[in-house]
């Protein structure tokens, strides 16, 4: 990325994932509902039709270029709101930093090793063992509707932006950058914010999902042997 046009004033930023449901008919508790190749050839009308849409987006080539050397289309698709829960749990104990790297660990072991999205005993390992979590306090949380009211008020928010598709980029909650876009597009976006010196706002989604404006961008000290990504 270029300089910024002010280097003693960057412009600087926080990403918060925001949760999206692919499927939000799926059962909550189910353990599994069905492959994702019979998801994704449901979603499609087939599978000629899935396969058309593979060739279109050059998944396989994509995720190769990424260092995905396969996409475990045979995993079992579920509801994810667990794993939501999850994300913005370790957001607000550890930092949006933290919960990036937890993101990135069950991304890896969902669409390449498998995993299931609303295993809780997979979600609290992968938290203690990425950020740091205490798995007993992790099982607790899950265990309780806690964090599921603030996730449901961001989806009022998205529905209200007419967000129906990821991956969609919502940028000091007034430019919205829908696709897989080329870096290059949300720099110009970064420089048109820079430019009009309109500094940080405010996250409509961070105060939904109320985290707390000192975590934000910041992450905790990893306790000793844990691993951090």
């Amino acid at each position: 990325m270029s300089a910024p046009m002010n280097p003693s004033n960057p412009l600087r930023f926080f990403v918060l994932r925001v949760p999206f449901f692919l499927e939000p008919n799926y059962e909550r508790n189910e353990i599994w509902h069905e492959t994702n190749r019979n998801r994704l050839e449901r979603k499609w009308g087939g599978k000629e039709a899935f396969a058309a849409q593979k060739r279109r987006h050059r998944l396989k080539e994509r995720g190769q270029e990424v260092g995905i050397e396969h996409f475990n289309l045979d995993r079992l698709a579920s509801n994810t709101l667990a794993s939501h829960r999850l994300v913005q749990w370790i957001t607000k104990l550890y930092g949006c930093i933290a919960s990036e790297a937890v993101y990135n660990v069950l991304n890896h072991k969902h669409f390449v090793e498998g995993k299931k999205l609303n295993d809780t005993s997979f979600l609290c390992e992968t938290a203690a063992a990425t950020a740091g979590a205490n798995y007993e306090a992790c099982s607790d949380f899950l265990a309780t509707d806690s964090g599921i009211t603030e996730i449901e008020q961001t989806q009022v928010i998205l529905r209200n932006l007419g967000i129906n598709s990821i991956p969609t980029f919502v940028i000091g909650g007034k430019y919205v950058v829908s696709g897989a876009v080329h870096s290059t597009e949300l720099v110009r976006v970064f420089r048109e914010i820079e430019k009009a010196g309109q500094g940080a706002p405010g996250s409509s989604f961070a105060d939904a999902l109320q985290i707390p404006i000192n975590v934000r961008g910041v992450t905790l000290p990893p306790p000793t042997g844990s691993l951090w990504i």
